[in-house]
């Protein structure tokens, strides 16, 4: 069984539909990435808090809120940076608060059609 990295940014004042881009060196264009987006408040609601950190706490209102499009890139011949490009939607009458958490896979695809 294989498992995986993850990490988490929150984007202050997203609205809309908002193109993205988060370099990371284990990325590939053959990664399996998978990318959740989450409404979010600050504080915390943590009596001890723990390593990391986390100055924020996951809200759920009634906003959607939803990630598209996620797209893993790296061109080794360019030496251009590994990471991820996708769109993240918030479809609100004000800017959200959103904490992105991207998690990406440690083995690549079993098989890859149409190579």
């Amino acid at each position: 069984m294989t498992m995986g990295q993850s990490l988490r940014y929150v984007r202050r004042g997203v609205q809309g539909v908002v193109r993205q881009n988060f370099d990371w060196d284990i990325i590939t264009d053959r990664s399996v990435v998978h990318i959740t987006a989450g409404e979010v408040a600050f504080g915390t609601t943590e009596a001890t808090p723990v390593t990391p950190g986390q100055n924020s706490y996951y809200h759920l209102g009634a906003a959607p809120v939803w990630v598209s499009n996620v797209s893993p890139h790296r061109n080794e011949f360019s030496g251009q940076a590994g990471g991820v490009e996708y769109l993240l939607h918030v479809d609100w009458t004000s800017p959200l608060d959103v904490a992105v958490t991207i998690t990406v896979e440690d083995a690549v695809p079993v098989e890859i059609q149409g190579y």
